[in-house]
């Protein structure tokens, strides 16, 4: 027979192996559909209310009951990769989904500097796109969010984007109260809630006048969003200035205790992650530079090779006709940096 302590040793070491699958296998649905909102860069369409993912129950439910969801959701992907490429074009990860180009290294299998800042990326998305539809009309279940001005003669009625239905609904749509209570579950509700503040800190209050001959006896002022490209900006910076927790139970999946939890010292207005990325400069060869000095980070001293290629442009524009601008297309040739 095995002795108590081998028995012990036996079990421990099989709770921890389940343990750690868990953490990198079954994932909660706020994993499940930043991954998907993410990764799925086709316009596969799935059964279902939300169409866009394969939903929870919880899910399918808020994609009937505000009717025009789908669609939102599908502008909030094409948006957030969109701008994601955009930004880190010419950076070591360009939003790719997996690191070195190998299937198996993907930016979700641990919390990495990148996996933070995309939870945050989609969170902003999501947010955004919801307040726009609300002020548009393409999501009815909003709140009307314009201000009239104080000791008006009368009133006109105005919309801004709806940022409370945003957050509200992009909170309830990645189940972020269900992502846990764990460590893993505690950054990834930080990353989230951090892509979010950083879409409330783009709210500006406009104004209009109304009134005869100019005057502005009336004022009505609204709350909008500025153009998400506006909030890429300050998640890069975070992404940058990212901090690394130590794991404290990762393999356990315990709860976080209010010990622990002062152990970690969680900054609440920055993005954090857990796990240090692999080096990427294997997968920056043959990638384009922006220019010599991008050059010399991004090829990661491998040097680079100078092309040149002829680009036309619109130039020389003048009005003719009154109301129309009419433009030549000149050429330019310009030189183009490859790393080896």
């Amino acid at each position: 027979m095995f002795s108590f302590s081998v028995i012990g040793c036996l079990l421990f070491y099989s709770v921890s192996i389940l343990a750690t699958k868990n953490v990198e296998g079954s994932q909660p649905t706020l994993q499940k559909t930043v991954q998907a909102l993410f990764t799925e860069r086709s316009q596969v369409m799935y059964p279902g209310a939300c169409k866009l993912i394969r939903s929870s129950l919880h899910q399918s439910k808020m994609c009937k009951r505000n009717p025009g969801l789908a669609e939102v959701l599908q502008q909030a992907k094409d948006q957030a990769i969109r701008a994601c490429e955009e930004a880190f074009q010419y950076d070591r990860w360009n939003c790719s989904l997996v690191f070195n180009n190998k299937a198996k290294r993907s930016i979700f299998n641990k919390i990495y500097r990148e996996t933070a800042f995309v939870h945050a990326l989609i969170a902003a998305s999501v947010t955004h796109t919801v307040a726009k539809a609300c002020a548009s009309g393409d999501l009815t279940r909003c709140s009307c969010t314009g201000i009239n001005g104080k000791n008006s003669s009368f009133k006109v009625g105005g919309c801004g984007d709806d940022f409370k239905q945003g957050k509200r609904i992009t909170r309830h749509f990645l189940e972020i109260n269900e992502a846990g209570y764990d460590q893993i579950g505690e950054i990834l509700k930080q990353d989230v809630t951090v892509g979010v503040d950083a879409m409330a800190e783009q709210m500006r209050e406009v104004c209009k006048c109304h009134g005869f001959s100019g005057s502005c006896t009336t004022k009505t002022c609204w709350k909008r969003l500025g153009p998400f490209n506006s909030v890429m900006g300050l998640l890069k910076k975070q992404f940058h200035h990212a901090i690394k927790q130590r794991i404290v139970n990762y393999t356990t999946k315990r709860a976080i205790t209010p010990r622990v939890r002062k152990k970690m010292k969680i900054d609440r207005k920055s993005l954090v992650y857990l796990h240090k990325t692999p080096n990427l400069c294997v997968s920056t060869k043959g990638r384009v530079c922006k220019d010599r000095n991008n050059c010399a980070t991004l090829c990661c001293g491998r040097g680079f090779v100078t092309s040149h290629k002829t680009v036309n442009y619109r130039c020389k524009c003048k009005m003719v006709d009154c109301c129309f601008v009419k433009c030549d297309t000149c050429s330019q040739v310009v030189d183009v940096y490859t790393c080896k």
